[in-house]
């Protein structure tokens, strides 16, 4: 009696075998075994020892495969049934898995080795043809199939009986749908999945799982809409993944893709009329069920691609390898023709609404057209792709940032390197001369030694996702909204199919889950990001520990290599979820999942890193959005308290404030309404931060540590408020002549078609209303001559001259006793003229001297009668304090003497020319020669110049100030020559 048996209880053991083999050992088919029992003086009674005797003679009476197979069917399914009866005792129950391989492995006998049953032998196909038919006729089990393939020793085996069948049995779930989710031939796969053995490793080599890279023709439309060469190009792979895969048809449910599914849609169903008139309580109920069906898919996916990844490494990496190829084949969604909105923007968008004969419904169609001509999948699956491998980076925790290998793009792997994709082409932070270097560097340190892990695999996958699957559908649904609400009144059908789509959009892009998994992964991306520029503070940013700085000079090699669009898609989409929340709801939920100081310190440093982010346009960005952050709570708690945020923030938005403005070396062009719209947060920041005493030693330090970028700075200022005005003022009188002439209809907005993105600005205001100097400031304004004389011609003398000269009567009412307009156009003459009023007292106690000196040269804006009518004004309205007025008028009065006296000094002699600036044709006081066009010209001058321009005006050669050389002995001259005249000069005091 074999060891332990008596400790099974033989006759329950007996009663289990028999029920699972349905064997009978008084039947003749056993009554062979049966001899053999008696003659050894055993009870007739089956055990563990004895199952594969019965199955020889069960199976040996079987003639056809078809046959054998059944029976051991049943007999898998009596195993599973008797491991749930409570009849039989544990220690029985126990042998069941015993029991059970000796069924597979003569399942696998039966299909190869039919000879042992003496029976003729079963090719493979033939094997493969009989697994078909009974999964057909639902006979098959996963428990049997997966014990026949673990008894398969062979892999060539396994892939020739089992591939086939399975690979059909895939292919069942083509056409699967939210409505038609093909839930029993998705079960068979999943269960497959799930054994993580012989099945589940050859479901990823299967034709079914990734189709041939073998490319159909190109259309020879694309050549057509790709533009430019005319050359035809290579449709990608996303489309066929998205149609001809596996994982294409379990991802594929969606409830946004309308044009793919027409009328089946769930926008056709549930959002095609009658929205206007449906409340809010309808829709969200409508979107629940649409986000919990989605949701349940992404669900049903996660089952099948968690376990294939844990099946092995080349299963592994096979189902990485399809999420990549999918991002690489459908990168054509990010190219602008591909785009919704042409890459326009949303504004481009309407445009193209209101203009093109296409309608709508149109337009989707050919994004579907597009996207299988040029072979990019579409937004539905897009979204639940990323969702998946959203999914998949959730386990890793901001601790494991330091491990996900900034030098990841450099490696050269095959595997790798299809993880890597199109980011190959994608421009980095670095020039191609520095990413070459840093490989040197990477390799040479060893960082590209060891293999990759898969935890860095996936976050790159992600990041590659997100610029190429996530962003354009956000796109697509901003453009939506923008449509809804321009056509709510030119045209109803219009707004109702946009806002029908936004309202599936935002089932899914708007629901807490999906929302809580972009906000995980942005929270290791933006950790990840400052880890690489900080790399020795790589484990403070993932820990929150960040103490000194974000801005820095050093770029280090790890941030060479990042492909810059990283960045700039972490910005926009916080943009676009920002401009798509409803007035009055608050921010939107991803900014709850978000690490904030993060996220502060990540739009610190874009803003105070020139060198690190070389697009003023992106850094502009940053700055609204830092200015919309402080609005919320928490955000604006660290603002005002972290000491990293306080010592950064303005430094960071003075260099932005600059960096916008258009220069003709730059590379981004910046436009006018633009730069604007990039600087105006700024001043509100400024506005918010500048009363808080950090805030306020960060700019006195900067002013006094950076005395360049400063005044730059100021210059820049100066110019805007200037321009502000004199634009606002000349738009008034504008609109006054319009409402004059009965022209009321032309105040009104342009069309969407005939103004630019990018000059849509919002309310009039006053840019720089509210800005007020520092009583400490003038100390550094007036170290540099040319940037007091731009702070007094270009902008106080210049506004003085037009609230208070000649031109102010342009100003007044339209006619007696109507009702001044200035309050509805944030107009506020008095405060403006206070502020001048106010400035030039506080740059004279710094030097009144040169102040007074440097006004009375300005032959464009300074008459004396202005500046005494000011006074005069100041002291009617009541609009100073005592003090202030009669400073001011002292101001006013020593002013308008010393251009007297100076009018009648230089009213007797000749200037030589080469004592006068050749631009301004004014006494030049620190002459300089430009050494590029051998031209001398007053420093003062050629500074201001340099500001704005960075060259020389007489050849735009490059020119910094650096550069200028000092011309001693014509200074002297000069001097000599004013005071022998009694010209009073000015002088430059640095």
């Amino acid at each position: 009696m074999a060891e332990g048996y008596s400790e099974r209880d033989p006759t329950k053991e007996n009663a289990m075998l028999c029920r699972i083999l349905s064997a009978d050992l008084a039947s003749k088919e056993l009554a062979e075994l049966a001899a053999e029992l008696d003659a050894e003086s055993k009870p007739r009674l089956l055990n563990v020892e004895t199952v594969e005797r019965v199955l020889m003679a069960k199976l040996s009476a079987r003639a056809l495969l078809a046959e054998k197979l059944k029976f051991l069917r049943e007999c898998s399914k009596a195993c599973e049934e008797a491991r749930r009866d409570a009849r039989y005792p544990p220690a029985v129950l126990q042998q069941l898995p015993k029991v059970h391989q000796m069924i597979g492995n003569y399942g696998s006998l039966s299909m190869t080795c039919t000879e042992l049953f003496g029976h003729d032998s079963v090719p493979p196909d033939q094997a493969s043809a009989c697994l078909q038919s009974m999964l057909e006729r639902r006979e098959l089990t996963i428990f049997l199939l997966d014990a026949m393939a673990n008894a398969m020793e062979e892999p060539d085996q396994i892939a020739a009986i089992f591939g086939p069948f399975l690979n059909q049995a895939c292919f069942r779930l083509k056409g699967r749908n939210l409505v038609d989710q093909k839930l029993e031939e998705f079960r068979l796969i999943a269960d497959v999945s799930a054994t993580k053995g012989p099945l589940a490793k050859l479901l990823v080599t299967l034709p079914a799982f990734r189709p041939s890279t073998v490319q159909a023709a190109p259309n020879p439309f694309l050549g057509m809409m790709a533009g430019a060469s005319g050359a035809v190009p290579q449709p990608g792979m996303g489309w066929r993944l998205q149609s001809e895969s596996l994982f294409g048809w379990i991802l594929s449910p969606t409830c946004i893709d309308t044009a793919l599914y027409k009328e089946q849609s769930a926008r056709s169903v549930h959002f095609s009329r009658g929205l206007a008139s449906r409340s809010r309580a309808s829709v969200e109920s409508v979107q629940r069920l649409l986000r919990d069906t989605v949701q349940e898919v992404l669900r049903q996916g996660s089952s099948i691609v968690a376990p294939l990844l844990r099946a092995g490494e080349a299963s592994r990496n096979a189902v990485v390898g399809w999420f990549a190829a999918l991002v690489t084949g459908s990168q054509a969604r990010t190219k602008s023709a591909n785009m919704m909105d042409q890459g326009q923007g949303p504004q481009g968008f309407l445009s193209m609404l209101e203009n093109a004969p296409v309608p709508l419904e149109m337009q989707m169609q050919m994004q579907i057209m597009k996207a299988q001509t040029s072979g990019f999948a579409t937004s539905g699956l897009c979204v639940n792709s990323f969702w998946a491998i959203l999914e998949l980076v959730k386990p890793i925790k901001l601790p494991q940032v330091t491990t996900l290998e900034p030098f990841y793009l450099l490696r050269e792997g095959p595997h790798d390197k299809e993880v890597i994709g199109g980011f190959l082409e994608e421009p980095r932070f670095g020039e191609t001369s520095e990413v070459e270097a840093t490989k040197e560097y990477a390799t040479s340190k060893g960082h590209l030694k060891d293999p990759s892990k898969f935890p860095a695999q996936i976050f790159w996958l992600a990041i590659r996702a997100f610029h190429v699957l996530c962003v354009p559908v956000m796109k697509e649904n901003l453009c939506m909204v923008a449509a809804a609400g321009f056509f709510q009144q030119k045209n109803p059908a219009v707004m109702e199919t946009a806002l029908g789509e936004h309202l599936v959009y935002e089932a899914i892009l708007g629901s807490s889950a999906f929302l809580g998994d972009l906000g995980t992964f942005l929270n290791l991306v933006m950790a990840f990001c400052l880890g690489a520029a900080f790399p020795e503070k790589a484990a403070e940013f993932a820990a929150g520990k960040v103490l000194g700085s974000v801005l820095t000079e050093e770029v280090s090699p790890q941030w060479l290599v990042l492909p810059s669009c990283i960045l700039e898609d972490i910005v926009e989409v916080l943009e676009i979820v920002t401009s798509i929340q409803p007035p009055g709801k608050g921010p939107s939920e991803l900014f709850l999942h978000l690490d904030a100081q993060l996220l502060l310190l990540l739009v610190t440093f874009i803003l105070g890193n020139g060198q690190h982010v070389k697009n003023p346009n992106l850094r502009g960005k940053a700055a609204t959005l830092l200015k919309g952050l402080t609005a919320n709570s928490n955000y604006r708690h660290l603002v005002e308290n972290s000491p990293v945020l306080a010592n950064d923030i303005v430094p960071g938005c003075i260099r932005v404030f600059t960096a916008v403005e258009k220069t003709k070396q730059s590379f981004y062009d910046i436009r006018m309404q633009l730069k604007y719209q990039l600087r105006i947060p700024i001043m509100e920041l400024f506005e918010r931060v500048l009363p808080l005493e950090a805030h306020k030693k960060a700019l006195k330090s900067f002013a006094t540590e950076n005395p360049d970028e400063f005044l730059k700075f100021l210059n820049n200022l100066m110019n805007d408020a200037t321009m502000q005005l004199e634009e606002g003022m000349d738009t008034l009188i504008e609109i006054r002549r319009l409402m004059r002439e009965g022209k009321e209809a032309e105040l009104t907005r342009p069309a969407a078609s005939s103004v630019a993105e990018d000059e849509q600005t919002g309310e009039g205001t006053d840019l720089y209303a509210r800005s007020r100097a520092d009583p400490k400031a003038p100390m550094v304004i007036i170290t540099k001559l040319n940037v007091l004389q731009q702070m007094l011609h270009n902008c106080l003398n210049s506004c003085l001259d037009r609230l208070v000269g000649p031109r102010c009567l342009e100003l007044k009412a339209p006619q007696k006793g109507q009702v001044s307009d200035f309050e509805e156009y944030s107009f506020k003459p008095k405060e403006l003229l206070q502020m001048i009023a106010e400035m030039y007292v506080f740059v004279a106690r710094a030097d009144k001297e040169k102040v007074q000196k440097t006004i009375t040269e300005d032959g464009r804006s300074y008459r004396p009668k202005t500046f005494q009518k000011a006074v005069s004004i100041l002291r009617r309205e009541q609009m100073i304090s005592a003090d202030m007025l009669q400073e001011f008028s002292t101001f006013v009065q020593e002013l308008n003497d010393l251009a007297e006296s100076q009018e009648a000094a230089l009213a007797n002699v000749t200037v030589p020319d080469d004592f006068l600036d050749p631009i301004m044709s004014e006494i030049m006081v620190d002459p300089v020669l430009l050494p590029t066009s051998n031209t001398i010209m007053d420093r003062k001058v050629i500074e201001r110049h340099i500001m704005s321009n960075d060259d020389d005006p007489f050849n735009r050669k490059p020119l910094a100030v650096k550069d200028l050389l000092p011309q001693t002995e014509l200074r002297d001259k000069i001097v000599d020559f004013c005071k022998q005249h009694g010209i009073v000069m000015g002088n430059e005091s640095d």
